[in-house]
């Protein structure tokens, strides 16, 4: 009887220490994570070419232009409007770098000075009447940008409501700072209220979680 008890107690624990051992462990809990690579992102993850057609009207057809863009930094999109009296080239780029704050901020200071100047030579140049050989000077910060020099009278820059922070500059050109994704964006296109509207669609379906940027932890 004792060593039929002895055989019971050690089946017992050698079943307890199986049973042990083959308990699941909880599996690491999956963390999703938030953004697009850049050279992996997709224009149409922000607007289709229909629901661009509905903000600049026309008909819009996306251009696959050659750019170098830095480290990054996703290649701009760019689009052709047909249908219209003339045809119009519009574009949006982004910029979701760590720095992108500090370089937003100091493009809001660069366009806005520039634009002033922009205004002040013009008038300068139009009250004193033409000279022969007189041209508007171009502005380096918004050829860097992207945007030609303008062949009408320049328009002084003007904040918009559009984001964290919007500026409307040199007449062809929107800046804004989006309010959930860390990222500025650039809007450009030949007139203020369609930049306003497409900046609005932009900035509407910008999220944490499409931006291009390198992926990491939703916060």
């Amino acid at each position: 009887m004792r060593c039929a008890l002895l055989l019971i107690a050690a089946a017992t624990a050698c079943s307890n220490e199986s049973g042990g051992s083959n308990q699941a462990k909880p599996e690491a809990e999956t963390r999703k994570l938030a953004g697009v690579f850049p050279d992996r992102f997709l224009c149409t993850s922000i607007a289709t070419e229909e629901q661009l057609a509905g903000v600049i009207g026309g008909t819009v057809k996306q251009m696959d232009t050659p750019s170098s863009v830095p480290r990054g930094v996703a290649k701009p999109c760019n689009y052709e409007v047909s249908g219209l009296a003339m045809p119009e080239y519009w574009t949006f780029d982004f910029d979701c770098r760590d720095n992108y704050q500090q370089t937003a901020d100091a493009l809001f200071a660069q366009y806005t000075r520039t634009s002033a100047e922009l205004v002040e030579q013009y008038n300068a140049v139009t009250d004193a009447g033409p000279k022969e050989g007189a041209v508007v000077k171009r502005d380096a910060g918004v050829k860097d940008a992207g945007i030609d020099a303008p062949q009408r009278a320049p328009e002084p820059s003007a904040e918009v409501a559009v984001g964290k922070k919007g500026l409307d500059h040199h007449g062809q050109g929107l800046l804004f700072v989006d309010d959930d994704a860390p990222c500025y964006v650039r809007v450009v296109g030949p007139e203020a209220a369609r930049r306003l509207e497409l900046a609005k669609l932009i900035a509407k379906n910008l999220t944490y979680a499409n931006a291009p940027m390198t992926p990491r932890p939703f916060k």
